[in-house]
């Protein structure tokens, strides 16, 4: 899981926490995309802008990585 130096703020642990029961609830009839992340957080009560550059946040901190049009989420250690 992400770089041990760069920790997450509270808020983007928030949105990786919803991403992660998103992805254990439906990943195997729906993959986790930018937009289909940005439905489920603001359905979740998350602004969309907020939501946006946390998720930008926890692809630039290692926490999310995009494989094509698709965010994964690294094992936790």
């Amino acid at each position: 899981m992400g770089n041990p130096e760069t920790p997450i703020t509270p808020g983007e642990r928030d949105v990786l926490e919803q991403l992660e029961t998103y992805v254990e609830t439906t990943a195997d009839t729906e993959p986790l995309t930018r937009e289909t992340a940005l439905t489920y957080l603001s359905e979740q009560g998350f602004e969309r802008h907020e939501a946006s550059d946390r998720i930008e946040q926890l692809l630039l901190k290692g926490y999310l990585y995009e494989v094509g049009e698709e965010l994964r989420i690294p094992p936790r250690s």
